[in-house]
């Protein structure tokens, strides 16, 4: 398996005014189960399709292992595909599914066997195997589909074009869980192209989050949820997202509607946008500290210690904001709003104040 890296790519279509995406730079590590996570034309299958030769960059060099294979046809990537339909030979068996492109390479007998079967292992399948697609249901035919990629032992990259999206949506996480121990055992560069949060988050060791033509940040599930450098990053993981209130700078300090809710040391004073994850806060009528908001709803999830907790929705002046907590609050009673000391985030057109991308 190679490492992958971008090196400031970009693409525009034929006859389109701008680029799809433009100076895109990604490194994809050795045996990295890496997502591309975006909304739809975020550009996502486009950088799949780059990296396949089924497309060639506008400008930028795509290197695999060091080696740059820009200008590579198809063929001579090492790559294999699995799209979002599974597509089979509808008149072999799964077994011969397969075997077919271990035969296509000269493999016969007792090892071509043994990989078959050591991949049908890992992919669950072995009860399947003299059966043909139109036996199976979507979920084994795109299993059979992920095999056929991953059977090669040579293979430089696994390319997963949003693989789940025909799936039934009860089966989803036994593919999700299937496909990634079968990476991590394989020691696969994988590249998986989804819209769905969940999906990257559960699925991918690091993610790149693509928004309107740039990839705005790459980092761990973690990272991304914790230290997002974009506001779109900070809204578009989570669920819900991260409240994004207006607020300011003030002598060190965010202040929120007025009222001192966690220290910002060496940033600028200034108007700014206020981030924290409904985790990070909590609405109580119990004396303290924050702004006055209005308790509009609650959304019981489960409970803890025989306590509900859930969602709680508050107004602040106009402004929805989400807290994740226990329900001890009443709907339409006048509350404080607490945030976390030190579980600010604070944005500027869009970027994250004191982060590295403020500068960039």
């Amino acid at each position: 398996m190679a490492e992958v890296v971008l090196e400031k790519v970009s693409h525009r279509y034929p006859g389109a005014q701008s680029d799809t995406f433009s100076n895109v730079d990604l490194v994809i590590k050795q045996g990295e189960a890496h997502a591309l996570l975006g909304s739809s034309g975020a550009g996502k299958t486009t950088i799949l399709n780059l990296l396949s030769g089924l497309a060639r960059p506008s400008a930028g060099r795509i290197f695999f292992d060091g080696l740059d294979v820009t200008g590579a046809s198809p063929r001579k990537r090492n790559v294999a595909q699995v799209f979002q339909f599974p597509v089979l030979y509808a008149s072999l068996s799964v077994q011969e599914n397969l075997s077919f492109p271990l035969r296509n390479q000269g493999w016969r007998g007792a090892r071509l066997s043994a990989r078959v079967a050591d991949i049908a292992e890992r992919l669950e399948l072995t009860g399947c195997l003299k059966r043909r697609p139109d036996a199976l249901s979507l979920f084994e035919k795109q299993l059979v589909a992920i095999g056929r990629a991953l059977v090669r032992p040579e293979i430089d990259l696994v390319l997963l074009d949003e693989p789940l999206t025909a799936v039934e949506p009860a089966t989803k996480w036994q593919l999700r869980r299937v496909l990634k121990q079968a990476q991590e055992e394989l020691n696969a560069t994988m590249v998986y192209v989804t819209h769905d949060q969940t999906e990257a988050l559960t699925f991918a060791d690091r993610i790149s989050v693509l928004h309107e033509g740039k990839l705005l940040q790459t980092g761990t599930p973690a990272d991304l949820y914790q230290h997002p450098a974009y506001e779109h990053v900070a809204y578009f993981i989570g669920s819900p997202g991260m409240n994004l209130i207006p607020g300011e700078v003030l002598d060190g300090v965010y202040r929120l509607d007025g009222c001192a809710i966690a220290p910002a040391p060496g940033l600028s004073p200034g108007p700014c946008v206020i981030g924290f994850r409904p985790e990070w806060a909590e609405v109580t009528t119990e004396g303290t500290e924050g702004p006055m908001v209005t308790v509009t709803r609650t959304r019981v999830l489960g409970t803890r210690g025989n306590r509900p907790v859930g969602i709680v929705s508050v107004d602040l002046n106009g402004q929805s904001i989400s807290t994740r907590q226990t329900l001890d609050v009443v709907v339409g009673a006048s509350a404080r709003l607490k945030v976390g000391r030190d579980r600010v985030v604070g944005f500027r057109e869009g970027i994250r104040l004191g982060s590295e991308a403020a500068h960039a």
